[in-house]
């Protein structure tokens, strides 16, 4: 852990809400550090904005690692892809539940995620001694942090299982903390999103200026999210501190209260081309990615701030005189997948891209069904002109969208002491937006909302954990693939699903920290 709270300031003091905007020359040009910065409302702001700036983080240390992406590869629908079987040897690890504890993959989640915390714990400690012009924002950023803390903690405890649970910045003395259990780490984000829910404004209430920060309802989704994988992966009945008729009254409150609700069409929630529609309604918590930042390279991918995923997913060298740009064709769309999808599913067409349908060419990769994602595709006219353009996509990606708060409502509903008539209705609000006026819904169960899920948040990153929190044998009889080579993929079900914890975070804690089963 130690090289997690070992940072000057001056290294996030570059980063924007938006972008950086130039590279960061390591002779100090200010005498602000640390220690000294978080003196007012101004320098406060700028620490939040280094709090949110983590989740554009596609490559941390440099490793092609968007977490979207790598949760479709863990999944049912999408294999591994690239140039060749050793484009991404790691990647193909990931598809095939044969990670090494070695592997950078995982050490640069692990990364990318402390770096989060880092940030959200220094500007929580900060904040009560800063002078602010405008008292109210003092609670605000806090409440804004305390999501981020949980977002990046749920990401963490999703993916490694037994994590420390770091609250504060650490002396050095400090640095080899021990593995929490994941209930004190889901109690930790309960707490941290219920405050969140109790300060932030709500949606309704934000100027345009303020999308994509942080909301009230934002927290709501975001827990909605955590309880149903709580209660199904570790087999509880509530969480610690949000009992179910808690939960139930917070899903309420954000589908009735909110001002969140669908676009009448789902292709108007994914344009690809200037104006694109970023930011809309639907949109309970969007992540903000950016083709402005005029650094960030191959060297250092941390100061890029575009979608990464649009290009590890799209085609290998599209025809010249076609609208595409050339991508690096990771996570081919398993052709099963797409057959399955019913013809008479409006979401069809606007989830996936045939270039040969569209009389486009292209280099076929490691892997190619001839199918790409389309609700993230890879546009010549969205080349930045600023910094790397392969490494700054505008495109944003919607975290948490308003069909899933439905969804999830619905499950909620049919499962956890609502009633199968508000189940239904939720079901069927987002259902028939898929269907010509002639669609006859069917009666809602839980196999019928997974089957929903699986349409509506399809190349979403959803897929994988909804999977595992129905249990390891139901995860590993979708995720178990063998057609022969080299269409395989596997489910590690002896480390019930869960990544390495770091060799190097091992040895770095001198032992303190202890390695998953199956590794």
């Amino acid at each position: 852990m130690k090289h997690q709270y070992t940072k000057l300031l001056i290294i996030i003091m570059a980063i924007g809400l938006g972008s950086c905007n130039k590279t960061i020359d390591l002779d100090p040009i200010t005498s602000d550090t640390e220690s000294n910065f978080y003196r007012d409302q101004k320098d406060c702001l700028q620490g939040l904005a280094a709090a949110y700036n983590v989740l554009l983080w596609d490559a941390p240390q440099n490793q092609n690692a968007p977490f979207q992406l790598i949760s479709e590869v863990l999944g049912d629908k999408c294999f591994t892809g690239g140039a060749s079987a050793t484009d991404l040897p790691a990647l193909q690890r990931v598809d095939r539940g044969a990670l090494r504890t070695d592997d950078l993959t995982a050490k640069a989640l692990w990364y990318k995620y402390y770096s989060g915390i880092y940030r959200t714990n220094i500007l929580l400690e900060k904040l009560p001694a800063a002078s602010f012009d405008e008292p109210e924002l003092r609670e605000r950023y806090a409440a804004e942090a305390k999501f981020l803390r949980a977002y990046y903690y749920f990401d963490l405890v999703r993916l490694y299982g037994n994590v420390p649970l770091i609250l504060k910045v650490l002396a050095p003395s400090e640095y080899n903390q021990k593995q929490a259990s994941p209930e004190e780490v889901y109690k930790q984000i309960g707490d941290d999103l219920l405050a969140a829910i109790n300060t932030l404004p709500r949606y309704r209430n934000l100027t345009p200026d303020e999308y994509g920060r942080a909301t009230s309802d934002a927290a709501r989704g975001l827990l909605m999210r955590v309880w149903l994988y709580y209660t199904g992966y570790c087999k509880k009945s509530a969480m610690p501190n949000v009992s179910s008729q808690q939960i139930l009254t917070i899903s309420e409150e954000l589908i009735n209260n909110s001002g969140h609700d669908l676009l009448p069409k789902f292709s108007d929630v994914f344009i690809n081309d200037a104006p694109f529609n970023h930011n809309n309604r639907e949109a309970v918590f969007e992540i903000q990615y950016s083709s402005k930042a005029n650094s960030g390279n191959f060297s250092y991918r941390e100061e890029a701030n575009g979608n990464l995923s649009v290009m590890l997913w799209s085609m290998r060298d599209p025809n010249s005189a076609s609208v595409y740009a050339a991508g690096w064709s990771f996570a081919p769309i398993d052709a099963e997948f797409y057959n399955s999808f019913p013809n008479d599913d409006l979401r069809k067409d606007a989830t996936f891209l045939l270039p040969k349908n569209l009389s486009v060419s292209f280099t076929p990769g490691y892997q190619n069904t001839d199918i790409f994602p389309k609700k993230w595709l890879a546009l010549k006219a969205n080349q930045s002109s600023r910094g790397d353009f392969r490494l700054n996509f505008p495109n944003h990606f919607i975290s948490i969208r308003f069909s899933d708060i439905l969804l999830m409502a619905a499950e909620l509903q049919l499962l956890h002491g609502g009633t199968i008539g508000k189940a239904q209705t939720y079901f069927e609000k987002v259902a028939k937006r898929a269907h010509s006026s002639t669609y006859s819904p069917p009666t809602v169960t839980l196999d019928v909302i997974y089957r929903e899920r699986e349409l509506e948040l399809a190349l979403e990153g959803q897929r994988y954990w909804d999977l595992m929190r129905r249990g390891l044998d139901y995860a590993q009889a979708r995720i178990d693939i063998n057609r022969g080579e080299p269409f395989i993929s596997k489910f590690n079900k002896d480390a019930e699903g869960l990544f390495p914890i770091p060799q190097e975070e091992i040895i770095n804690t001198k032992y303190v920290l202890n390695q998953n089963k199956g590794y």
